[in-house]
């Protein structure tokens, strides 16, 4: 099913009236994924910051994997990015992910290339038009080298980092680290988006929204759509799922550390027996050697008297003559 994009929801500035928290996580990937299907001006936005272009240049933006509002997420669809096509021919792959997944990043990898092999039979190679995947990340990627907003293309390893091809890119905006931005991803609108789903309270919306009619749009349609009791519910099912999730590997973490401390005991007890037994042995080994010097004193002692016995019987002799 593909669903192109058009009709956008009907602004309603009623959600200004909105105050204190929340309630729901911004970066809720399901309300992302939402937000970006049922409202094309947010999604033409959002990748008209990523492109550095104005909005009027992105025509169309044709969204082919929706998903029903409110309907369950089965198994299949359990990646909850969205997969775009712009301007009829640029394939973009757009995706929130708000928890650290172990092998995230190989993860990331094998779907972009799924998307890069779009080619049919009889296309040319020259005519692939590329993929592009935008991941916003609720965590810090790569923590001995932080930065807000960083892109990966295919490029050689030596010091000359010669670019072989920028088809297949892959870029990723941190949402823990928006103080890192610089003037372009300030200038482009990406830390207005990055500072909206990290937004906790309809507070700081309203501060975002605040001359900025982009963003009022988009704030407008996230509270539209979490007004459908629906929606609300596939969120939550999402947020437990995660919560599930992060506790399963908070367990399985505990019981790795529990097993390294069970094994770690092991060793050191079998080293201990290992040196007890070296110390026994060494102490028979000492007996032993005590033992043969006593024996060798007493032969030493009998010899002795045996000497003596022969001295007197040869002076009681002498005597006698």
């Amino acid at each position: 099913m593909i669903k192109s994009q058009s009709n956008s929801l009907p602004y309603n500035g009623a959600w200004k009236e909105k105050t204190g928290a929340l309630g729901f996580k911004m970066c809720n990937d399901y309300l992302f994924r939402m937000l970006l299907q049922e409202d094309p001006d947010t999604l033409k936005a959002i990748i008209a910051s990523f492109m550095h272009v104005s909005i009027d240049e992105i025509e169309q933006v044709t969204v082919i994997n929706p998903i029903v509002p409110g309907e369950s997420v089965d198994d299949k669809e359990i990646r909850l990015d969205i997969n775009v096509i712009m301007n009829m021919k640029k394939p973009i792959n757009i995706e929130m992910q708000a928890y650290n997944h172990t092998g995230w990043v190989e993860r990331s990898v094998l779907y972009a290339c799924r998307g890069f092999d779009s080619l049919t039979h009889g296309d040319k190679y020259a005519d692939n038009m590329g993929f592009w995947q935008i991941s916003f990340c609720d965590f810090c990627i790569f923590k001995e080298h932080p930065a807000f907003y960083r892109s990966f293309v295919l490029t050689s390893t030596d010091n000359e980092h010669i670019q072989y091809s920028d088809k297949l890119m892959l870029s990723n905006v941190d949402l823990t680290n928006i103080e890192l931005a610089d003037e372009e991803d300030i200038r482009y609108g990406l830390v207005d988006w990055a500072r909206l789903f990290k937004a906790e309270s309809w507070e700081e919306l309203k501060m975002l929204a605040e001359n900025n009619q982009t963003i009022d749009k988009a704030v407008s349609s996230v509270w539209q759509m979490t007004e459908d009791e629906r929606i609300r519910d596939r969120m939550q099912r999402r947020e437990d799922g995660e919560r599930l999730w992060k506790m399963l590997v908070k367990d399985a973490e505990t019981a790795r550390q529990q097993t390294e401390e069970a094994r770690k005991q092991t060793a050191e007890a079998r080293q201990q027996t290992a040196e007890a037994r070296q110390q026994t042995a060494e102490a028979r080994q000492q007996t032993a050697a005590e033992k043969a010097r006593a024996d060798r004193a007493e032969k030493t002692i009998e010899e002795q008297n045996n000497l003596i016995r022969e001295l007197r019987d040869k002076l009681a002799t002498y005597e006698n003559n």
